[in-house]
């Protein structure tokens, strides 16, 4: 994560990390997440570097706007509660409570994101707003609540709390996930869905876990 090794805060491998911001606000960094914090007489403004984050505002008496900066655009918060993930390609925003302004980096227009809406938003473009599954915030209790979610995403929600790589055979990465795993233990997830899917896991080498399906 060298993104992250100049960063204000960052976590760690396997970790979830919370930090208390100076107006009395919270944000919560999955693992491998990284954030800045730069706040000014004229505004609030958090920068993420890499990851996944959770905030929770708090009134602020100046009256400074509060922002969370991405690499394709930025957000500003309505009184609110939002989880702000951002990949390559583009940057996922989901609010739970109030509202949020999505701005691309290209400029342009503020797009309104209600709260139970997500969208997703490139430098240029913002999506179609859906709804916005709670369950997508569950790492805060170090939890991933998959509905038919499948393999492959869990396995990649997996991946940056585990200690190693997990290898995972295309031909099974569609199959449908269902219930409530501790993402923060990826071996005993693994070793749940063992026991309930037609799947096996294999570790060749200490750093390396294999899924495939089961023979």
């Amino acid at each position: 994560m060298v993104a992250g090794w100049t960063a204000d805060h960052h976590a760690d491998r396997g970790e979830v990390r919370h930090v208390l911001l100076p107006d009395g606000g919270d944000v919560w960094l999955s693992a491998l997440s990284a954030v800045d914090v730069l706040y000014s007489a004229g505004e609030r403004r958090l920068r993420l570097r890499t990851g996944e984050i959770l905030v929770q505002t708090h009134a602020d008496p100046a009256g400074r706007p509060f922002l969370v900066e991405t690499a394709h655009g930025t957000l500003r918060a309505l009184g609110t509660r939002y989880l702000v993930r951002q990949a390559a390609q583009d940057t996922l925003a989901a609010v739970y409570e109030g509202a949020v302004e999505i701005t691309p980096a290209s400029g342009g227009r503020g797009t309104l994101l209600s709260a139970g809406q997500e969208r997703r938003f490139t430098r240029d473009t913002v999506s179609d707003a859906s709804h916005a599954d709670p369950a997508r915030a569950a790492w805060r209790q170090g939890v991933l609540i998959a509905n038919g979610m499948p393999l492959g995403e869990v396995v990649a929600a997996l991946q940056p709390y585990q200690w190693g790589h997990i290898s995972l055979a295309p031909d099974i990465a569609g199959l449908p996930v269902f219930g409530s795993y501790p993402v923060t233990d990826p071996s005993r997830t693994l070793a749940m869905l063992v026991s309930v899917m037609p799947i096996q896991a294999r570790q060749p080498m200490a750093w390396w876990t294999s899924v495939d399906a089961r023979p």
